[in-house]
């Protein structure tokens, strides 16, 4: 058989943005089964964190539809070197190993250089096998500290009953997203944590490889595609004062943060720029969010949230 390997080139700034405009639309344009698969990250200096578990989807997707394990290819130069250290320290390696979704043409562990990350960001790993119990534990063990040091503004007061407590709107949001990979979607899920200060920015990202959005709400609602599941699920919780993505959605783009969501081939994004059409329930009567915050035709399996919000650190 001829030996075959197809090299998809990572690029310079590995952003949300460039994953899903660029990264993406080569994958589904090459014809690759039972090649090799390379990721080419010859010429990228950083990766943002948002990205961490789009990419650890990313290979347990290419492995599935290519029959072979995916590789990273990273050159001998200092530039790698810092990238390399910088997904050691995110997690993505320890993932990317202990699941078998990437294979590597050199030791990734070599010529590491440059800081080390906040102690608390990091990357988290959730399956289906993990009971309700020792996902909130996993919840409040990990993401909790996250929040009480970067998230602090989306503390509220809670009354049940005689008993008045604090909770975190983000915090008890993750826990309820990564229960619903669990109970709907029936897949594993990454959530990937990381307070940038050299951006000045928090990144918040969640990645499952489940059935999506219109698959989910299709059995109660009727919606026509994945753009009109994502806002029935969006909406179908507005009232309520907890959880929900509105209420997330609505508090980010109030913080002048941002809110994307991509389910199987569709992506939304929300920005402060159409807080107005957001809560009246019209982006779909906005012409500017139907030009430039939905990506179309853009195939990547399951669910795949990302929150970015101003860094204030208490």
């Amino acid at each position: 058989m001829e030996d075959r390997s197809y090299f998809i080139e990572m690029p310079r700034d590995l952003t949300s943005y460039e994953f899903y405009t660029h990264v993406l639309p080569i994958r589904n344009e090459t014809e690759y089964k039972e090649s090799d698969i390379i990721l080419d990250f010859s010429r990228t200096f950083k990766v943002e964190p948002l990205v961490i578990p789009n990419l650890l989807c990313f290979g347990y997707e290419l492995g599935i539809r290519n029959g072979n394990v995916p590789k990273i290819y990273f050159p001998d130069t200092s530039y790698s070197g810092e990238v390399k250290n910088y997904l050691n320290e995110i997690g993505f390696f320890h993932y990317a190993n202990k699941y078998g979704l990437f294979e590597f043409c050199s030791s990734p562990y070599s010529g590491l250089t440059g800081k080390k990350i906040d102690p608390i960001c990091g990357t988290l790993y959730f399956d289906t096998e993990n009971t309700v119990d020792e996902i909130n534990r996993g919840v409040e063990l990990c993401i909790a500290p996250f929040a009480d040091e970067y998230l602090y503004k989306f503390e509220c007061i809670r009354s049940d009953l005689d008993q008045t407590y604090y909770v975190n709107d983000i915090t008890e949001f993750l826990s309820e997203i990564i229960m619903n990979c669990k109970q709907h979607a029936h897949s594993f899920s990454f959530t990937t944590l990381h307070a940038k200060y050299s951006a000045k920015k928090i990144y918040i990202s969640v990645s499952d490889f489940g059935c999506g959005f219109l698959n989910t709400i299709a059995s109660d609602l009727y919606c026509k595609d994945e753009v009109e599941a994502i806002l029935c699920g969006v909406y179908k919780r507005k009232e309520s004062k907890v959880y929900g993505l509105y209420n997330i959605i609505r508090r980010v783009l109030e913080y002048n943060g941002k809110v994307r969501i991509h389910s199987n081939s569709e992506q939304l994004i929300f920005t402060p720029k159409i807080l107005t059409s957001f809560l009246k329930n019209e982006l779909l009567k906005n012409d500017n969010f139907k030009k430039y915050n939905i990506k179309r035709n853009v195939p990547f399996s399951g669910v795949h949230i990302e929150i970015e919000l101003p860094l204030e650190r208490r």
